[in-house]
């Protein structure tokens, strides 16, 4: 019973491992890619660029920015007067929504005997 705890909390600490691994991964693409749409666009100023951040945990990716890189993703805003369009800079929405459904299919498709083994022997497990 002691042998099968011990090889389910390896696995699940491969598993944790997997996760986190993925999630940094896409993480630094997400930064990176956002950075050259804003730069290709002439954003011009720091806070643009140092005012966004991501934080992975064990299983959890956070996504911190300005509400600014949100707003100028809008083709349309709804005011008082009524609906007003404006120029699309899709900094945000293209990219997150892009590299979320990456992680999904990663974590779905990549987790396999190989990799696995690669991070018994990366850990030493």
């Amino acid at each position: 019973m002691l042998e099968q705890r011990s090889k389910q909390s390896r696995e699940g600490f491969i598993k944790q491992a997997f996760i986190k691994k993925i999630l940094q991964e896409e993480g630094k693409e997400m930064m990176a890619e956002v950075t050259a749409r804003m730069a290709q666009r002439n954003f011009q100023g720091a806070s643009w660029y140092t005012s966004r951040k991501i934080e992975v945990t064990e299983d959890t990716m956070k996504y911190s920015h300005l509400p600014e890189h949100r707003f100028v993703d809008m083709r349309t805003r709804q005011t008082k007067q009524g609906k007003i369009n404006k120029k699309s800079h899709p900094i945000h929405n293209r990219v997150v929504f892009g590299h979320m459904n990456n992680i999904i299919r990663r974590l779905q498709f990549e987790y396999t005997d190989g990799v696995k083994e690669q991070l018994r022997n990366e850990f030493k497990i």
